[in-house]
């Protein structure tokens, strides 16, 4: 573990280099919680609570799934890039996992890059409908969902990579996917939003995970959430970290080197 842990550590020192460059790359980030705030403003405006959310509830909410989807590194393509070009070949003469090596990496930057957003989405949300109640009690249990939840993304993420050693192009299954977490995973809207039967569900898939646990413990905690979005998170880190490893012995079986 000591050299993984050196590798996220060297892809963080990497991350803060370039911080400044993120930052820029999602500016829109003002963008869509000025959206959110018009749009939810609206909706709150004839009642003061929905699937006993708040006004000031649900744009916090919102404002820390964004933070999380815009911190996830696409690790997919530059795993669909090593196979394409062969510099999967390197990688795997090296001494560590290669499935490993790209998770601890992508850990490594996705949690500098996590801070400055939510930092910046706190800035914002204070200003636009004023502190969260709680916050501070909720920032700990929250701050360790969200790192799980983290982890989860980045290993379905690397799971659609690896598609790579199959498929010319994993570009279409990363959207796809992309969009059951906006949608299923809550990102947009909150899973207490849906309607019963479609929330039963969505709240035990693995994007909730990525996104509605984490914020959800952040602006309404609760013991039983917050455990319960704990187990969750590593009832599927076992299960993905399964499904990344089958993927990559099997896809490492049909790489074909030449050459000396």
């Amino acid at each position: 573990m000591k050299k993984y842990a050196r590798i996220a550590a060297f892809a963080a020192r990497d991350a803060l280099a370039y911080l400044p460059a993120f930052l820029a790359r999602n500016v829109f980030f003002v963008v869509i919680l000025f959206v959110f705030w018009s749009l939810w403003r609206a909706v709150f405006s004839s009642r003061p609570a929905v699937a006993g959310l708040t006004l000031v509830q649900t744009l916090w909410y919102l404002t820390f799934t964004e933070a999380m989807e815009l911190a996830r590194p696409r690790v997919a393509g530059t795993v669909q890039e090593e196979v394409r070009d062969g510099t999967l070949a390197v990688t795997l003469t090296r001494p560590w996992s290669y499935p490993a090596f790209h998770f601890w990496r992508s850990f490594g930057e996705g949690a500098v890059r996590a801070m400055p957003v939510l930092a910046v989405g706190f800035c914002l949300a204070t200003v636009f409908v004023g502190p969260l109640p709680g916050y501070l009690r909720a920032l700990p249990f929250g701050l360790l969902l969200i790192l799980l939840g983290l982890a989860v993304g980045i290993l379905w993420t690397l799971a659609i990579g690896l598609l790579a050693f199959w498929l010319e192009e994993v570009s279409p299954v990363f959207w796809i996917v992309q969009k059951a977490i906006f949608i299923l995973g809550g990102l947009f809207l909150p899973i207490d939003f849906f309607p019963p039967g479609l929330a039963a569900v969505a709240r035990w898939l693995p994007f909730a995970f990525s996104a509605y646990w984490p914020a959800i413990t952040m602006v309404n905690f609760g013991w039983r959430t917050f455990l319960t979005g704990l187990a969750g998170a590593a009832v599927w880190l076992g299960v993905l970290a399964g499904l990344v490893a089958l993927l990559f012995a099997a896809g490492r079986r049909r790489v074909h080197a030449q050459g000396g």
